[in-house]
């Protein structure tokens, strides 16, 4: 009958753009506006180093002392409800000459939902950030990295760069700190963009595997820099992630 038919084809099509909005959301070198960057292309030996999701004390204040032990200095994507639970630690990782970036306020996907929803998410964490000492441009990172047309817009409307990764030890599902070391010293390369997390529960696998990274890649003839100094050294790759 044709009516099945019409109702088989309707559901395909359904799936077919669902499918589509669902790959869209979590592209890493494509967004529908705006400024996207995962990696930088650059032939100088420069990569950045991220953490997301604090500040925690079960977690910042041993990044923050490896850091400057290898005198390396890194980016933070913190959520804002954690620095309105920890404004003083937000502000060291200022202090000590961080960088510091904008993952939302509550940590929710910012995909469906409404632009004054997205809008607060994104307004009330920079706020925040402005507490705790940060100056000049506030880089935005998706959390889970998801984004559709919304965040896109708004991000776009205030010429900011919505910043990703290429180089993902899903350092949230193991702390096995040999397997988050191999994982990220494969993937490494010239203005890649590390992603690890130094937010909630207790992580010593990322802290053990961020030493031994760094050490790794230093021998390499690496050299660590803040996100922004990155996007300065090198252009937006063609996509190819």
């Amino acid at each position: 009958m044709n009516w099945r038919r019409w109702v088989v084809g309707g559901v395909l099509a359904v799936l077919a753009v669902l499918a589509g909005l669902y790959q869209l959301s979590k592209a890493r070198s494509f967004q529908v506006f705006g400024e996207l960057y995962a990696r930088v292309e650059t032939q100088q030996k420069m990569v950045a180093l991220t953490f997301d999701d604090g500040p925690s004390p079960a977690n910042t204040p041993a990044v923050l002392e490896l850091l400057a032990r290898h005198q390396v200095k890194a980016t933070f994507f913190m959520v804002g409800r954690n620095i309105e639970a920890h404004r003083e630690l937000a502000a060291r990782v200022a202090a000590e000459g961080h960088q510091l970036g904008n993952h939302s306020y509550s940590h929710t996907r910012l995909v469906f939902r409404s632009p004054s929803f997205v809008q607060e998410e994104i307004s009330r964490t920079d706020a925040l950030l402005r507490e705790a000492g940060v100056r000049g441009e506030i880089l935005f990172r998706a959390p889970f990295g998801k984004k559709l047309f919304v965040l896109p817009w708004l991000l776009a409307r205030e010429h900011r760069k919505d910043i990703l990764f290429d180089v993902v030890p899903d350092d949230h599902a193991t702390q096995d700190a040999a397997l988050i070391t191999s994982r990220i010293l494969e993937a490494a390369r010239p203005g890649s963009i590390i992603l690890l997390h130094d937010g909630w529960a207790a992580k010593p696998g990322t802290l053990e595997a961020t030493d031994r990274i760094l050490q790794s890649l230093k021998a390499q003839g690496y050299r660590f820099v803040t996100v922004s100094e990155l996007l300065a050294l090198g252009t937006n790759p063609a996509p190819d992630l």
